[in-house]
């Protein structure tokens, strides 16, 4: 008798009860029996991410020597002097770009006493972190300035200005490292590099322009071409430049003539046949000491890709180089 009257004590008992419940509730959860209340809008931590911009600008500018005179200068007056009035143009861009005139070595200047009529130039390698330090991201070796010191002058070139956390792109002899892909702000922008006068390798070229094609939003080609001193291009240089963009390329920007070229549109692209100078020592007419910035503002939507131009007139004079306030001719 007092056995079951234990057990009906057990089964009453309210501490018995509430573990028997929260057994029996534990397990309908487990098991999915009960169903929490779902809200019907997401939670705040669960909105998406905004889109990622696609635009961006790209600044072209021409040829720049950091040997002779131009070396002179920035050893008495200073890196940041001699580019402080093109600082904000440079660093404005989302991608900077220009044509190398030179080697970097550590090789003695041979122009900087200003004696010397070789057209030999080394740059000093600690410029090369100075330029990327003022925006800079890419430079274009596709010229003959770039082989002064030959192989091992190229391939210390490559490794100072690689080293400063920049990008290069061509080779003197359209040999290797032809070309070159950046991507920013969700746009993919390729560049590729072309010498004329050490003419070999053309077609090298023509076959990298469409390797690149499928894989990037913006092809430039850079060509190192033409008369120097003139502005008009050449029957060959007009041929080459239709051939780039019936290949793939979206704008073609040249370099060489150390004067701003002529301009054209073919097929609705642009070709820019030269920008002329950017950071030079021609002081002997108001030609050479102008040139032009090319801003190329990117915009990317899912139907098409547009490109918009604007030209901003440079001047490189003993003052250094900077925006100028003149229009070029």
């Amino acid at each position: 008798m007092s056995g079951e009257m234990n057990k009906r004590e057990n089964r009453s008992n309210p501490f018995v009860i509430a573990a028997v419940a929260l057994i029996i509730f534990s397990a309908a959860i487990f098991y999915g029996f009960y169903q929490p209340y779902k809200l019907d809008v997401p939670l705040k931590h669960a909105d998406t991410k905004p889109e990622e911009p696609t635009s961006l600008k790209v600044l072209v500018v021409g040829d720049m020597m950091l040997d002779r005179d131009v070396r002179n200068n920035i050893n008495k007056n200073g890196f940041d002097k001699y580019f402080s009035g093109v600082k904000k143009l440079v660093r404005d861009a989302d991608i900077a770009v220009a044509n190398l005139e030179g080697a970097f070595t550590p090789f003695p200047s041979v122009t900087a006493s200003l004696q010397s009529k070789e057209l030999k130039f080394t740059f000093d390698p600690a410029l090369a972190p100075a330029l990327a330090d003022l925006g800079f991201d890419v430079l274009g070796l596709a010229n003959n300035h770039s082989w002064n010191y030959g192989r091992e002058g190229l391939e210390m070139t490559r490794r100072y200005i690689g080293g400063a956390g920049m990008l290069y792109y061509g080779d003197p002899n359209n040999a290797s490292e032809l070309s070159t892909v950046i991507t920013k702000n969700g746009v993919t922008v390729g560049f590729v590099g072309f010498h004329e006068f050490h003419y070999i390798n053309f077609n090298n070229i023509f076959l990298e322009i469409a390797r690149l094609r499928p894989l990037v939003d913006v092809l430039i080609v850079s060509p190192h071409w033409g008369i120097e001193y003139d502005k008009k291009p050449t029957e060959k240089m007009v041929q080459w430049a239709h051939q780039f963009i019936d290949d793939g390329a979206d704008a073609v920007i040249g370099a060489h003539s150390h004067i701003v070229g002529d301009t054209e549109i073919y097929k609705g692209k642009k070709i820019y046949y030269s920008l002329g100078n950017f950071a030079f020592d021609q002081y002997f007419s108001k030609a050479t000491m102008e040139g032009l910035g090319l801003v190329i503002a990117v915009n990317k939507d899912a139907n098409a890709i547009e490109l918009h131009y604007a030209e901003v007139p440079i001047k490189t004079d003993r003052e250094g180089t900077r925006v100028s306030t003149t229009t070029n001719p």
